[in-house]
This record gives C-alpha cells, structure tokens and sequence, in this order.
C-alpha cells in the first residue's frame, strides 16, 4: 500500500474538489476532515472517501457553496438547514452556531438536516471541548441509508445512526467516545472489501438473515444487513441506542426517521452542548476528572493488554505516529483515487519510500 504524507493527501484532496467546482475554502475544509479522519486511525472515513465525495458533486447530491440556513432560532436552540451542501461542511457551521448560543447558554441544542454524509463526528464534538464544553452529537440517516437490521430482525432497517460524545480533560487529546450503534460501520466494511478481507464475525448476516463473515454478503445482490453493537448476547441495547439516536436526530430536526422510501439519504444531526462551569467551577471539574482517569489507568492490564486506554487517547497516538510516519491508503482506493486524479487532470503527491 502506498504511504503518503497528511499534508499531499491534504493538497490532493483540496484539487479534486475544485476541479469540480468547489468552492476552495470549501474544499480544503472536506479534504482536511477526511485526512484528519485517517490521521486518527479511522480510515474508514479516510481518503478513500475522496471519489465518493467528488461523485457526490458530478451527480448533484451535494451542492457546494449552498448556506447553511436558519430555520428557527432562540436564544439556546436552532433548527438549520445545510441546503444539502458536503456534510463536513454543514456540521462545521451547525457546530459553529451551537457555540455561538453556548456564549450565552449554559444548555444549547441544536438540529441539523438537508446534509449530507458527515464522516467522523469526533471531529465537531472535539471543537466544543476546546471552549471547555461537553458536547453529545448524534446523526442518523435523513430517514435513509439503511444498513442495519433491528435486535430480532433480518432485514434493513435502520442505518448506523451514530453517537458521539467529548468532554474537555488537561491532557493533549480530549475524551471523544464515536461509535456507531451497529457492530461495524459501513465505512470498516468498505475497508474489509477493499482489502479482500473477511468480516469479523457476528458483524453481518446474508440476505437470508444467516450470521456470516463473507463481507460481498453484505453488498449482493441480494444485499444482507449489519447487525446491532452487542449482538448476539446483548444486541437489544446497541438496538435501542439506534431508536434513540434515529428519533433525536431524524424527528427533532424534521427530516425524518428511518423509513421504507425516503425521499434521499444524507445524514441529520442533533448536537448539545452543556457549559461546565456553568454547574462546578472549571479546576474543580478537572481535578475530579484527572483524578477519575488516573485510577482507571492505574488498573493492571489483562492479559493480551499493556495498558488501560481511554476513549480518544488511542486515536490521538495514532495522530502522533502517523503524521510523520506517513498515512498508508489501500491499493483498491488508490487506483480508484488516482484514475480520478488523471481524469481530472490532477497531479498526484509522491508516496514515502518504504
């Protein structure tokens, strides 16, 4: 696999993007949250979404430069439109007017639809911690992208609706738990397919509703479904946290929960923030935190462990080690990546010598 520096798959991102007509400040925003997401070690949301995104423009799905628009505002809440531009784009000022309330608000909410794909909402929930807010995100399919079968269930019925929730802490990374609430983001399956790889099992059923690890099951056709977090022994709670997160984001924002036949697909959010030191004073809270996160580190590890990680602390590692190591993308994504560079006329950057 090629490795390539954050920096060109950034500049590369950034020229594909207006080489359909993206507005740059536009461009260099979608291009830096993908990379970001690979910087991380989610790259499932990676560059390899960069062909996808561009599709997204030449098919009309995503309209760049289209505001994002205010349908109802007051002085702790909003209601907004993204006017279906690139989704990074949409929930970068959905955030941005969360924190312009939370000024004000000790307690703000806010809904985003008319969006499309997000990719990593770490990355928005993270900008809240930075002004010492506890931020919960939560996003589901615009009534659409069905994915997922429901506890009990062996059709499509849901999509991966995940959640998301940072807290502030003193350390470098801040606390960011991002999970989906099915066992397997559609993302993590594209890279199994990418890589010819077998799926983990009691990830995804057939079409037949049969449990199998075969990840082309999944695609079909016919197509088979991704099962709930938790399944088989405790698939209901993944399930019911999937009900709440579709309801929050898809009937709160007004662009629906999951349905048979949507209008489109997309993602919407619901995103609130809470001030901390609106409820305990700031060194008060940090002390109690720190404290709280150094007596679970201070657990020995199990055995196949070498030590405890808490949510986020692992993704920010992986930042410190790939930004000068390099980012590997899988061959699939980059000859899909790199046809589209020489279709548009795109220079590519030159890997890292193994």
């Amino acid at each position: 696999m090629p490795t390539l520096r954050a920096e060109g798959l950034s500049t590369l991102g950034v020229a594909l993007f207006t080489a359909v007509g993206v507005p740059p400040a536009e461009a260099e925003l979608v291009a830096d949250h993908l990379v970001e997401a690979s910087l991380l070690g989610h790259d499932s949301h990676g560059p390899l979404r960069f062909p996808q995104y561009v599709d997204m423009v030449r098919q009309g799905t995503v309209k760049p430069g289209a505001p994002t628009q205010v349908l109802r505002a007051t002085r702790c809440m909003a209601q907004l439109s993204g006017n279906w531009n690139f989704g990074p784009v949409s929930a970068e000022a959905a955030m941005g007017m969360a924190l312009e309330l939370a000024a004000a608000s000790p307690l703000v909410v806010v809904t985003l639809k008319e969006c499309n794909h997000v990719a990593r909402l770490g990355r928005f929930a993270a900008l809240a911690t930075r002004q010492n807010r506890i931020a919960l995100l939560a996003a589901n399919g615009h009534g659409g992208d069905l994915a997922v079968a429901p506890f009990g269930g062996a059709e499509r019925r849901l999509p991966t609706n995940p959640l998301c929730l940072a807290l502030p802490t003193q350390r470098p990374w801040p606390l960011v738990l991002d999970m989906t609430t099915s066992a397997i983001s559609g993302g993590a399956l594209r890279l199994h397919q990418n890589l010819g790889k077998p799926t983990p099992p009691d990830r995804i059923i057939d079409a037949q509703g049969r449990p199998t690890t075969n990840t082309s099951d999944y695609y079909g056709p016919p197509p088979g479904a991704m099962l709930p977090l938790g399944f088989p022994g405790a698939g209901h709670k993944g399930f019911g946290l999937a009900v709440m997160v579709d309801i929050l984001a898809g009937a709160l924002s007004g662009a629906g929960c999951s349905q048979a036949h949507p209008e489109r697909s997309g993602n919407a959010l619901f995103i609130a923030l809470i001030d901390i030191a609106a409820f305990t004073p700031l060194e008060q809270f940090f002390r109690e935190s720190e404290q709280f996160i150094d007596w679970i580190k201070s657990s020995p590890p199990a055995a196949g462990f070498e030590e405890v990680l808490l949510p986020g602390e692992q993704a920010w590692r992986t930042s410190q080690q790939r930004r000068p190591q390099g980012i590997a993308v899988d061959e699939r994504a980059w000859g899909q990546i790199s046809a589209l560079a020489a279709e548009l006329g795109v220079d590519l950057p030159i890997p890292l010598a193994r």
